[in-house]
Parts: C-alpha cells; sequence; structure tokens
C-alpha cells in the first residue's frame, strides 16, 4: 500500500510540473536587460530571428535565435548560459569571457580545432570544438575530460 501512494504521489508531483511547462514567442522587450546587453555586445549587427521563453516549474528560461545561425541560453536572470554557433566558431568577445586556461588548453592541444560552442555547467564549462569534439573545464579553466 506504501508502494502505491507513493507512487500516485510521485505522478501527481510530475504531473504539476508538466502542467506548468509553457513556451511561448516573446520580444525582444521582454528579455532580461542583461540578456540584450549580451546580445548587443557579442552580436552587435545579428538581427535576432525569434525568442522563445520557456516556464516549467522550476522557473524561466530563454532561448534567443539569431540570423546567423547562432543560438543562445539565458536563464531567468538573463545570464548567458550556452552560446551555440552550430560549427560556426564563437566571435572571440565570447571567448573572452572564458576562463583562460580553457584557451590555452584548445590553442595548445588542439591547435586546428575551433570553439563552436560554450556552455556553462555546474563543474564549470563544456566546450564543443568544430571537430564535433566536446571538452571538460572546471569553473578554474583547468581541463578536466572530454565529454562522453
Amino acid at each position: 500500500m506504501k508502494k502505491v501512494m507513493l507512487l500516485v504521489s510521485v505522478l501527481a508531483f510530475a504531473t504539476m510540473f508538466a502542467a506548468c511547462d509553457k513556451k511561448e514567442i516573446i520580444s525582444v522587450a521582454e528579455l532580461p536587460a542583461s540578456s540584450q546587453v549580451f546580445i548587443k555586445t557579442h552580436f552587435p549587427e545579428v538581427a535576432i530571428t525569434h525568442i522563445i521563453k520557456e516556464t516549467d516549474g522550476l522557473g524561466k528560461d530563454y532561448t534567443v535565435y539569431l540570423a546567423n545561425g547562432f543560438d543562445i541560453d539565458f536563464d531567468k536572470k538573463g545570464n548567458w548560459d550556452d552560446v551555440d554557433g552550430h560549427f560556426t566558431p564563437l566571435p572571440q568577445s565570447v571567448l573572452n569571457l572564458l576562463p583562460a586556461g580553457i584557451m590555452e588548453y584548445v590553442t595548445a592541444y588542439l591547435p586546428n580545432s575551433q570553439i563552436v560552442e560554450a556552455n556553462r555547467e555546474r563543474y564549470g564549462y563544456e566546450i564543443g570544438l568544430n571537430g564535433e569534439i566536446d571538452l571538460r573545464f572546471n569553473s578554474n579553466g583547468a581541463f578536466i575530460g572530454y565529454e562522453d
């Protein structure tokens, strides 16, 4: 009986969170100010095609799609979480936001590679290279390993 009650509770909780999921297209004006500044700073001449705000039981996230094929994920406060060039190298201004150790590692060990994605993770950063290699670094920029 306890197992049945636990299962019912878990399903009710999951249903509650699923019911809260909501995606909507929003305007630039509805994007947090810090996200707007990030885009203007690092992609000044690139048009925004659309912005999706996703609300779930844990908060809000924003994904901004740019005309040059990039997409950028922001958290509810407007801080960048992921910049993805989809095989196009990230702008130098975005690379400058990463800990120096990341660029030093890529330059030393993978000199023919370019960074096409930067993703903030709890442990630090996951970096995608144009050779479809993903690397993990801690928050100080020290190499941790390859993404599985």
